[in-house]
């Protein structure tokens, strides 16, 4: 493949993908990432969907550590005399942190769930989705055919091609 292909040839299916409903828990989440684990591929986020399959967000690996802080810590929790490092408020945690972990059944990802800020058509030609990943922050763009979620395309996939691409010209000496 090249970058004149396009996001459909390099998308990895949604089957393939990592996904939970949005009744799913975290314990779930942790569930789903760690069967996918064993294949080749190792998987930095979760999609979630709700009951129609459409995507409400995902969970990446941050989202899940975040969600089994108490509120206290999390790195949105601001309150008067709070300095920049929350950390050293951890070791408070720690006694705790084994009992959250088992609490995860509990807990509904759905809560805890980052908005991925745009999709990518399955037809959108591969350089598309090359300046969406230079000028964003995301690692994964949302794949659809019409209004159907149909994969993600992830950015380490696309730099793969990229990096091909290079590579493939000879320098001139």
């Amino acid at each position: 493949m090249s970058l004149t292909g396009t996001v459909k040839e390099l998308c990895v299916p949604l089957a393939n993908y990592p996904h939970v409903k949005s009744d799913a828990t975290l314990r779930d989440v942790f569930a789903k990432l760690h069967a996918s684990c064993g294949s080749a591929e190792l998987f930095r986020s979760v999609l979630v969907l709700d009951e129609k399959d459409r995507l409400i967000g995902m969970l990446g690996l941050k989202d899940l550590l975040n969600a089994l802080l108490p509120d206290y810590l999390r790195s949105s929790a601001k309150f008067q005399g709070a300095g920049d490092d929350l950390s050293a408020l951890a070791t408070l945690w720690q006694d705790d942190c084994e009992e959250a972990c088992h609490t995860a059944h509990k807990i509904f990802a759905r809560y805890y769930v980052t908005p991925v800020p745009q999709a990518i058509k399955a037809d959108d030609p591969l350089t598309k989705a090359v300046f969406i990943f230079a000028t964003s922050s995301t690692n994964i763009l949302p794949v659809t055919d019409g209004k159907r979620l149909i994969g993600v395309l992830r950015l380490v996939d696309l730099l793969d091609e990229v990096t091909s691409e290079v590579l493939s010209q000879q320098v001139a000496s």
